[in-house]
């Protein structure tokens, strides 16, 4: 018996082989629970469906937040349907895609917004029940949601910049390329990043905000190499950290304001392929993870388990939590299920699979 037992299990396909994650409860934005283990549903009683909404899928955060998506839908056989809006500045089709979730039969939102305040109205007037996907929303506005605190995204890297450049020890300069102003998580980035440094040696002598194609981050780059030559840090959100690693690579070590010795190092705030690679590369010094595959599949699960059991309490589905950050330098690269596979495009419909009628 032990035997066959076993050898079902190695039968079953990988993404039916356990429902557990580790995860960690965000109370505010500068603190977090210990890293705990929660087990969410092992299957749907009913063929819901789940409409979610996404900024865009232009990047590998996106993307990897999809393929996580994907994967737990077909895990716990329940429907997807994925929108995503163009940008963003798109709130108004993103208003518009929250009407449209209801009008295609959908049983829940899970919404990445791409501005929570200028979507309130919208979210109060849907008839759907709302979950907040990776950017944070009002707890008024959401029946739960899953993200990290991107306050600590920005306190992990400056805290070990002032751990390595203490107060008393040769100043360094640093400039900090956060991505769009006031979107996602950025506006809470810059607050962790400078209250990390401050007492420290380290001096932010420039901040550049911009959306996150490559086109303007690289421009951006560009500008902050020719106005600060001197530079010691350049800290960056995924693309930025991307294009300065390509552009100091592509400087001329002939000349000195660019030379080997004068290149500042590259830290991402948050990760993509492209950071992963530098990282291996030994071409960037440090960069975050926020594991987003691994909160598409959390976000998916959380939906499911609340929409069957809505007075649950918050051992058997909580309300606000994600996964634990990741800070990692190519010394501590593993196989985190951060990003999407390299082969994976993105899928906007998932169709509910055979379930149970009840537990």
């Amino acid at each position: 018996m032990r035997c066959l037992i076993l050898s079902l299990l190695l039968t079953l396909p990988p993404a039916f082989a356990h429902a557990a994650f580790e995860i960690q409860r965000w109370p505010t934005a500068a603190e977090a629970s210990p890293v705990t283990t929660w087990t969410g549903p092992e299957r749907a009683t009913q063929p819901w469906v789940l409409c979610a909404l996404y900024p865009h899928l232009r990047d590998a955060y996106w993307l990897s937040v999809n393929q996580g998506m994907v994967e737990e839908a077909r895990r716990l056989g329940v429907g997807l349907r994925v929108h995503e809006a163009g940008g963003y500045g798109a709130q108004v089709e993103q208003a518009r895609q929250l009407d449209e979730c209801a009008r295609e039969g959908s049983d829940a939102i899970l919404l990445g917004a791409v501005d929570g305040p200028a979507l309130a109205n919208a979210i109060r007037q849907s008839p759907l029940p709302v979950f907040g996907l990776v950017n944070a929303l009002p707890s008024d506005l959401v029946v739960a949601q899953v993200g990290v605190a991107w306050y600590q995204m920005g306190w992990r890297i400056g805290h070990w910049l002032a751990e390595r450049h203490p107060a008393g020890t040769p100043p360094v300069r640093v400039a900090l390329l956060p991505g769009p102003e006031g979107r996602g998580g950025n506006q809470v980035v810059e607050p962790g990043f400078t209250a990390a440094i401050d007492g420290s040696a380290v001096e932010l002598v420039d901040t550049l905000r911009g959306d996150n194609s490559r086109e303007i981050q690289r421009t951006l780059v560009q500008q902050l190499l020719t106005q600060h030559p001197h530079l010691d840090y350049l800290v960056g959100g995924a693309m930025a950290a991307e294009v300065a690693v390509n552009e100091l690579t592509r400087r001329s070590p002939d000349d000195a304001t660019t030379s080997q010795s004068r290149q500042p190092a590259v830290l991402a705030i948050y990760s993509s392929h492209g950071v992963e690679r530098a990282l291996l590369r030994g071409k960037l010094a440090l960069a975050n993870s926020d594991q987003m595959r691994e909160q598409g599949r959390l976000a998916v699960a959380q939906a499911v388990c609340l929409l069957q059991s809505p007075q649950a309490d918050e051992q058997q589905c909580p309300r606000h939590m994600g996964p634990p950050i990741l800070t990692l330098s190519s010394a501590m690269m593993t196989d985190s299920r951060t990003l999407s596979d390299p082969n994976f495009r993105p899928v906007y419909r998932v169709e509910p699979s055979n379930h149970s009628t009840g537990h």
